[in-house]
């Protein structure tokens, strides 16, 4: 069994056998990219600024093979700085993505703005781990990411633990855990049993975060519209075990299943 997402040669990120995703052995799942994703903008980024948001556009079906990612400082400001990246597979462009970061400032507050955090009505242990409907199949869910919900993909929230590192020797990052577990959003709040007789696949990842996810646990409340344009958006909250974190969102290109 892998022990990282994606092993590193040279400058190239190699996809191990803990990122599939539920679309097929050859395709990568979104929020295992994502991680990887915010782990190379992370780097690239000031040391002393604070992410809040992370987006994705998925350009072109994301397949599990090296990888190379560009990435560079598009705007360094006073207080606010932007990174851009690209994901290439050989050739082909595969994503694009940003990283906004703000250099934190202390300041007073107003009285009616601090508000106490309100944690969540539930915790991780409330719920069982789940597996996907192969449990012996080597995919991102239950290899990459642990799942703990009450009833599964039709629960519309989850509880979401990254267990490897994205790349060997660095622990996921707060906004890394936020991405991989928002990727999950569409599929907790999917319409039907699995598999599902629609293809639901997402076209973009958005993640706001008012503050850094504190603890490995995440939870993703999110709600689906899809329309029969075959066109869907997902959207979520996000907390962690003391309260809110933030927001995020998919759109979703609809399509009859394979």
């Amino acid at each position: 069994m892998a022990d990282v997402l994606f092993e590193v040669d040279g400058d190239r990120f190699i996809p191990t056998d803990a990122t599939p995703g539920p679309w097929g052995e050859t395709l990568l799942h979104g929020g295992a990219l994502g991680a990887l994703l915010v782990h190379v903008l992370e780097s690239t980024a000031a040391d002393d600024v604070v992410p809040v948001r992370f987006s994705a556009d998925f350009v072109r079906p994301l397949l599990r093979q090296p990888l190379t990612i560009e990435s560079r400082v598009a705007r360094a400001g006073k207080r606010l700085e932007l990174v851009e990246g690209r994901v290439r597979a050989g050739d082909m462009e595969m994503a694009r993505c940003t990283l906004l970061a703000v250099r934190p400032l202390t300041i007073d507050l107003p009285d009616d703005a601090v508000r106490a955090a309100a944690p969540p009505p539930d915790r991780p242990d409330d719920f069982d781990e789940r597996l996907p409907q192969n449990p012996d199949a080597a995919i991102f869910l239950g290899s990459g990411i642990t799942m703990r919900a009450p009833d599964g993909f039709q629960s519309s929230f989850g509880w979401f633990r990254l267990n490897l590192p994205t790349v060997p020797g660095v622990a996921p990052s707060p906004l890394a855990r936020a991405a991989a577990a928002a990727d999950f959003g569409l599929g907790i709040s999917s319409f039907g049993e699995w598999p599902p007789r629609l293809a639901f696949p997402n076209a973009d990842l958005v993640v706001h975060c008012a503050r850094p996810v504190q603890g490995e646990w995440v939870r993703i409340a999110a709600s689906s519209t899809w329309n029969d344009t075959g066109i869907g958006l997902c959207t979520m909250s996000l907390a962690d075990t003391t309260g809110p974190v933030g927001t995020g969102a998919q759109s979703q290109v609809l399509s009859p299943a394979p």
